[in-house]
C-alpha cells in the first residue's frame, strides 16, 4: 500500500517537526527534569495526543488513542503530563508547519488572506472576570475567548492567530499588529468586513505596502462615507482625497474635503494634540447585489485590473474565514474542550489549528476526475477532516481515494439567512461516546 506522494509528504513533515520538539523538550517545560524518564505519557505522545483529539470525554480520547489498552493512562495522569508542556511547544508548532505548502493557489497572481475573529464558549471560569459576559435574557455569566485569525483563503490555511478576551476585544488593533509581526507575501490582498472601517486601519495597510478590500457602511448610513463628496449615482467607482484633521473649527466642519477625528478616534499618525492635517487617498466602489441592496467597498486596487465586477466576486470570497471557524468549531470539535484551565485551553486551540491545516492541505492536494455533471464537485471538507486525522493516528488505509469518495456539488448564488445566537459549553461529562 503506497500513500501519495503529496500527502505521505505532508505526514511525513508534520510528524518530523513533532520528533524535534521532542528532542528540545526542555525548552518547552516548565522544568528541567520534566519527561527525563521512560513514560508511556512523554512529550511527544502529549503532542501526539491533543492533535489527534476529538469531541469526546477526555477518558474516551484516551481509550481511542491507546486502542483500548489495558494499560491506557488515566486521565489524571495525562492532566498531569500536560500540564508540564509550555504552550510555546504548540506555537512552534503551529507556525512551524507553516512551510508545509505543497502549491499556492492565487486569485490573478495575487494571494488572498483576510482577517476576522470569533468567539469560543468557555466553562465559566470565576476567577477571570475579563472572559466574563452576560448572555441571554436570562442574565447568566458565560466565559468567553475571542480567537482572532489570518487565513490563507484560497489555500484554506490559518496564517497567524492571537487571543483577546471580550473586555480587551479590538479585532483592528490585532490586524495591525499581525501586520508587522508576520507580513504578508508581496502580491497580496486583504479582505475584511465593516468592522475593521477604520482610518487607522487604512493607513497601516498602506504604510507596509498591502493591498486590501474592506467592506464599510454604506453612504446612507451613519459611515464615514456619509460626510465625504462622492457621486449621487446608484453606483460608482471613484477615488477620493481628503484630510483628517482633530480641529473642529466652523470652516473645517463647513468643508467636505475634511474628516473630523474626535479624541476617541484612534489614529496612530495624528497625535490628539495635533493641529496638523493628514492627507488621504481611497478608492470607493459601490455595487448593486439586489434591486434595492447596495455595498460600498474600500480599496488601494487598481481600477483598470480589479473593475467593480471583480471587486465583487474577490470580496465574496471573503465568507471562507467564516466557513473555516464552523469546521474548526463542529468538525475539528473546538466546541469541545477538555479542561477548565487556560493554558490547556490555549493549548486544544493551538493543536485544532494544527490539525486544521494539516487536513485541508492534504483534501487540497486531490484531484477529483471531471465528469460530465451538472454542478462543479469539491471535496466534503468536513468529512476529510475526520479522514485526515485518523490518517495522522495511522496510516494504514489510502487516503486519496478514501477523500475521493465523499465529494459535494458547489452551487453558487445560493442564500441563506446567516442565524445569531449564543451556544453554550457542553459539560464535560455528556459527551459523544
Amino acid at each position: 500500500m503506497t500513500q501519495s506522494p503529496i500527502s505521505q509528504s505532508l505526514k511525513q513533515q508534520l510528524d518530523s517537526m513533532i520528533r524535534s520538539l521532542a528532542t528540545q523538550s526542555e525548552s518547552y517545560t516548565h522544568q528541567a527534569q520534566d519527561f527525563t524518564r521512560n513514560r508511556k505519557l512523554n512529550f511527544e505522545t502529549i503532542i501526539r495526543l491533543l492533535l489527534a483529539m476529538g469531541s469526546q470525554n477526555l477518558s474516551n480520547e484516551l481509550l481511542t488513542f491507546f486502542n483500548f489498552d489495558l494499560e491506557t493512562p488515566t486521565a489524571s495522569a495525562f492532566t498531569q503530563a500536560r500540564n508540564k508542556i509550555k504552550i510555546e511547544a504548540f506555537k512552534a508548532l503551529f507556525y512551524g508547519t507553516q512551510t508545509q505548502e505543497i502549491s499556492k493557489k492565487t486569485f490573478k497572481g495575487f494571494h488572498l488572506y483576510a482577517h476576522d475573529g470569533s468567539d469560543l464558549a468557555l466553562p465559566y471560569l470565576p476567577s477571570d472576570p475579563d472572559t466574563h459576559q452576560i448572555a441571554g435574557k436570562a442574565g447568566n455569566k458565560i466565559s468567553l475567548i475571542h480567537l482572532n485569525a489570518l487565513y490563507d483563503l484560497l489555500n484554506k490555511s490559518y496564517v497567524s492567530v492571537d487571543f483577546q478576551t471580550k473586555k480587551t476585544l479590538d479585532e483592528r488593533a490585532s490586524l495591525c499588529e499581525m501586520l508587522y509581526q508576520n507580513p504578508l507575501p508581496e502580491n497580496s490582498i486583504l479582505l475584511a468586513d465593516r468592522g475593521y472601517e477604520s482610518f487607522n486601519v487604512f493607513e497601516h495597510l498602506k504604510q507596509v505596502n498591502q493591498h486590501f478590500v474592506i467592506r464599510v457602511k454604506d453612504i446612507q448610513s451613519n459611515g464615514f462615507l456619509h460626510h465625504l463628496p462622492l457621486p449621487e449615482s446608484d453606483c460608482f467607482d471613484q477615488i477620493i482625497h481628503f484630510n483628517l484633521t482633530r480641529r473642529q473649527t466652523k470652516a473645517i466642519k463647513n468643508d467636505p474635503n475634511f474628516c473630523f477625528l474626535s479624541n476617541n478616534s484612534k489614529f496612530d499618525f495624528l497625535p490628539i494634540s495635533s493641529k496638523e492635517c493628514y492627507p488621504m487617498s481611497l478608492r470607493v466602489v459601490r455595487i448593486q447585489l439586489s434591486p434595492t441592496h447596495y455595498e460600498c467597498l474600500v480599496t488601494n486596487l487598481d481600477s483598470f485590473r480589479f473593475p467593480p465586477e471583480a471587486l465583487k466576486s474577490l470580496y465574496h470570497l471573503r465568507w471562507g474565514i467564516e466557513t473555516s471557524f464552523r469546521e474548526l468549531k463542529y468538525a475539528l470539535g473546538l466546541v469541545h474542550l477538555h479542561s477548565k484551565k487556560p493554558a490547556f485551553i490555549l493549548q486544544e486551540i493551538y493543536a485544532r489549528l494544527i490539525m486544521y491545516n494539516f487536513s485541508m492541505r492534504i483534501a487540497l492536494s486531490v484531484e477529483l476526475v471531471k465528469k460530465n455533471r451538472q454542478h462543479y464537485y469539491q471535496i466534503n471538507f468536513t468529512q476529510a477532516i475526520a479522514i485526515c486525522r485518523q490518517y495522522f493516528r495511522s496510516d494504514d488505509f489510502l487516503v486519496e481515494p478514501l477523500l475521493r469518495r465523499y465529494i459535494l456539488p458547489v452551487r453558487p448564488n445560493r442564500h441563506d439567512q446567516r442565524k445569531f445566537g449564543f451556544k453554550g459549553f457542553p459539560s464535560f461529562l455528556y459527551r459523544v461516546s
